[in-house]
């Protein structure tokens, strides 16, 4: 995987395309599936029951299930804003990344730290508009900027991805 070398900006842009992987698929899945069930409730209390207040209560919990996705992306922003300020001292930093035999080596030419992300701890990827974006199990992100990629490269990096990592899922 060794022809997969990018490097750019990462800032709060960069942040806002990506921050929805930090949300699991099941996670919204399930939010859509209450939401619905909850409004189902809602017709049949405020309309075959007449019992407005069980109604008005089931509408209080669909609505607040359904903004707490957005509330958690929102506390993740926050979050890597705030860690990007400890680290970086600003609210972006440059990275290049490489793929090696062991996994992906990532380098900030700001501070000089590098760090290799092992193939084995990659928990999912997302393809977003201008990134790909790597989750590790221990819920660290890192970004391949798909504008450093050719268009072969762009389209055989998912599935050579998949084969050094056979346990990733790959989040649309």
């Amino acid at each position: 995987m060794e022809p997969y070398r990018t490097s750019g900006t990462v800032d709060e842009a960069a942040l806002k395309e990506i921050i929805g992987i930090f949300v699991p698929v099941w996670y919204r899945r399930l939010t859509r599936t209450f939401c619905a069930v909850s409004l189902l409730l809602v017709l049949v209390f405020a309309f075959a029951a007449k019992k407005p207040l069980f109604a008005v209560l089931f509408l209080a919990f669909a609505a607040q299930f359904a903004c707490y996705p957005a509330l958690l992306r929102r506390r993740h922003f926050k979050l890597a804003i705030a860690r990007l300020n400890e680290q970086a001292g600003s609210t972006s930093f440059r990275q290049e990344s490489f793929f090696n035999v062991d996994g992906l080596a990532v380098h900030n030419p700001d501070t000089g730290g590098s760090i290799l992300l092992r193939y084995d701890s990659f928990a999912a990827v997302r393809e977003s508009k201008h990134y790909f974006t790597l989750l590790t199990e221990g819920q660290q992100y890192t970004l391949i900027f798909k504008d450093c990629l050719t268009d072969e490269q762009l389209h055989s990096f998912l599935p050579d991805l998949k084969q050094h990592c056979p346990k990733l899922r790959i989040r649309r």
